[in-house]
């Protein structure tokens, strides 16, 4: 094997595309950069490079851009300066959100950073406005209940409660598949709750949890595969499967947030916009993860392990995560939340039976030791007063034969 330059693609487009890991991430990048490139007229390149772009295609627009960045940095800088101030007035008119700025600069410096291309972003990151505090909410548990009641299917329950049990972002479901769920089950073989992959093989992965309540919807599905593929699923089938395929095609994020989006609808949280008003209270898919977040809080779960089940890298040991039931430690910070998260009001007492059932056994458990504990210090106790007595009687003998 040898390297050859000649066998190098020196695009600034390509390099753009292999710096960004994340699909969701390069599919956002690559769209506003495509809009900021649109933005710039052919005679600047004219005025400052002496020839045009082939096309305005965006491999064309990035390689121009990143040509005219090598040469004049100063022009550069002047015409990103003057797209902020075009963004700075959509936010202004209210068209856009303050906090959605920095996203739309953040490919054009990928771009540069890409092409090795340094420019100084302290200045520019001073023309941003200042953010501000999220507007939009967490769906409520009444909504999420009457989701529920309004599915159609399985597979429409199946993605509410894995969503709203587990907080895990709308690309996931590009990932899952069977062999990322492992379930955790009682002696009596009712089910726990389960471990769930995140992002399977990317750099972001991570691990969270499944109510028990979403374990009982996954185990139905499982057999509603069964009755429709004639086999159950194996290891790296994918998770959820599209209906209109008579073999198991996966059913992808935009499949997934049409489901939802006709859900949403239904219970009314999807109605007109009023004058005025730009965005739904709540986020299509992101007021699960924001439901998720609340009721970790209101179950007082550890900060950390929280974080680290919504996958924000807040340490270094997610790297050395096992597969075994006893190694999953965060699984009893989960369980503090499981009545929180439990949709279903029969499901949620079920498992506040069951916790009142242990937490009876615990006691009992407790009780009956502590009663054996007595009655061994009782025994001790007699065992002692039985040798002091004899040490008495041999004292008096003693004392009598002299």
């Amino acid at each position: 094997m040898k390297i050859e330059l000649k066998d190098i693609d020196e695009s600034s487009y390509s390099n753009f595309l292999d710096s960004i890991r994340n699909a969701g991430t390069k599919r956002g990048y690559v769209r506003n950069l495509r809009k900021f490139l649109n933005l710039i007229p052919n005679n600047i390149y004219e005025e400052y490079l002496g020839t045009t772009p082939e096309s305005r295609e965006i491999e064309c627009l990035a390689d121009s851009f990143t040509r005219l960045a090598k040469k004049d940095i100063k022009v550069t800088k002047s015409i990103i300066k003057s797209y902020i101030k075009e963004i700075n007035k959509e936010v202004e008119s209210g068209v856009i959100s303050p906090n959605t700025v920095s996203n739309k600069i953040k490919p054009i410096k990928a771009l540069l950073t890409a092409n090795e291309i340094d420019i100084s972003w302290k200045p520019l990151n001073k023309m941003f406005p200042r953010e501000t505090k999220s507007q939009d909410r967490a769906y409520t548990k009444q909504e999420i209940q009457k989701m529920l009641h309004h599915c159609t299917d399985i597979t429409d329950k199946m993605i509410i409660l894995m969503f709203s049990s587990a907080g895990f972002r709308l690309e996931s479901w590009d990932y899952f598949c069977w062999k990322d769920v492992i379930p955790f089950k009682a002696e009596n073989n009712n089910y726990k709750g389960a471990a769930l992959r995140v992002y399977r093989g990317d750099p972001e992965e991570y691990w969270t949890f499944i109510t028990p309540e979403a374990c009982k919807i996954l185990s139905l599905y499982k057999e509603e595969w069964k009755s429709r593929f004639l086999q159950y699923p194996k290891d790296d089938d994918p998770l959820i499967v599209s209906t209109r395929f008579d073999f198991p095609h996966r059913l992808k994020q935009k499949g997934i947030r049409a489901r939802v989006d006709k859900i949403v609808t239904k219970i009314g949280l999807r109605d007109k916009l009023v004058k005025g008003q730009r965005r739904y209270e709540v986020k299509l898919d992101h007021g699960f993860r924001k439901y998720f977040n609340t009721m970790m809080r209101r179950a007082k779960v550890n900060y950390l392990d929280k974080e680290d089940m919504m996958g924000h890298k807040v340490g270094l040991e997610s790297s050395y995560e096992r597969y075994e039931e006893q190694d999953f430690e965060r699984f009893a910070e989960y369980q503090k939340a499981i009545p929180f998260l439990t949709i279903s009001d029969e499901e949620k007492l079920a498992v506040e039976n069951h916790n009142l059932l242990a937490e009876k056994t615990k006691l009992e458990n407790y009780a009956s030791e502590v009663k054996m504990q007595n009655n061994e210090i009782t025994r001790q106790n007699q065992a002692i007063n039985y040798l002091l007595e004899e040490l008495k009687s041999i004292k008096k003998n003693q004392e009598s034969e002299k």
